[in-house]
């Protein structure tokens, strides 16, 4: 661990095959297909890097040179992997976009095995890696994290996050909503609130909160996340912005307008330029400006990890 703000950033990254090229995709047999990887909470683990962030990724992967070679990816991008796990006998998830004609992707998974899954299923060797995120000041995870996991696994973490945050730690939650990854509403719902009542600063989209939830606009989901303890909302909306709520104030931070290219990341970038700048000082609604700031630019660009040199200046 270093002396620096520090993020441990928990969740599962993939193995991707697609039909088009991405930056840093090794290329497969007769180039039909390329090999990269993906998952939300890496993106945003990657450009936390990228903004100055000493960042830790708590994952687990396989014993395979697929593995390996995500790995050597990450840190690469400058991603801290002490704290990936490696299962003896297994391989990463994986998942397949397949683009028709019109643009229209869809996706196809292979992931019930993978060792991300299975992270904290073991009582013992859940405490042990709890004790060394202990010295990270923000945990950051999504709710594609939360659906990882079984439901003794699940309650197991956030046991785990309940004594993290005691101790002081800071939790940051992205209420990443996809029901598919969930057997039903109620248990989804119960997850993330369990996280809710956890998180100093929650960044939820409208979207996912509303279809979830049943919320009738955004003021209820802001009234609901304050009253389970949420001290600081960046509530994202789209091409409406941000509307960033503290103790203090509320305040709608406009998004840039630039031509869409890719949605691709948009969220995960966003988090990373705001909790960047919220580590290095800025207020609530300067740290949604920082997101907005990366977001306009990822958007820009096909994929979820933009080539470095189309960073923003910081």
């Amino acid at each position: 661990m270093t002396s620096k703000p520090m993020v441990a950033v928990v969740g599962e990254c993939m193995l991707e095959l697609s039909q088009s090229s991405r930056s840093g995709a090794a290329p497969t047999a007769g180039g039909t297909l390329s090999l990269s990887y993906g998952g939300d909470t890496l993106n945003t683990a990657v450009y936390l890097s990228r903004l100055g962030v000493a960042v830790e990724y708590v994952t687990a992967l396989g014993d395979d040179n697929m593995s390996d070679w995500m790995i050597d990816q990450w840190r690469a991008e400058g991603v801290g992997c002490d704290l990936v796990a490696r299962a003896a006998n297994s391989v990463p998830g994986m998942y397949m976009i397949q683009t028709d004609a019109s643009g229209e992707r869809t996706f196809l998974y292979w992931r019930d095995s993978a060792p991300a899954r299975k992270l904290f299923d073991d009582p013992a060797a859940a405490e042990a890696l709890f004790a060394k995120i202990a010295g990270a000041q923000w945990l950051y995870l999504s709710g594609i994290t939360l659906a990882l996991y079984s439901e003794p696994a699940r309650a197991r973490f956030v046991g785990l996050l309940g004594e993290y945050r005691a101790a002081g730690g800071k939790i940051i939650f992205d209420g990443n909503y996809r029901p598919r990854l969930w057997p039903n509403g109620a248990a989804a719902q119960a997850a993330f609130q369990s996280v809710y009542q956890l998180a100093a600063v929650a960044l939820p989209t409208l979207e996912d909160e509303l279809m979830l939830f049943g919320d009738s606009d955004a003021d209820a989901v802001i009234a609901r996340l304050q009253a389970w303890g949420v001290a600081e909302i960046g509530l994202k909306m789209g091409g409406e912005g941000c509307l960033v709520v503290t103790e203090q104030d509320a305040e709608l931070v406009a998004s840039r307008q630039v031509e869409v290219v890719d949605t691709t990341a948009a969220g995960d970038s966003f988090n990373a330029g705001y909790l960047a700048a919220r580590i290095n000082g800025a207020s609530a609604a300067e740290s949604a400006q920082g997101g907005h700031n990366l977001a306009s630019v990822v958007i820009q660009h096909r994929g979820a990890i933009i080539a470095r040199e189309a960073m923003p200046a910081q």
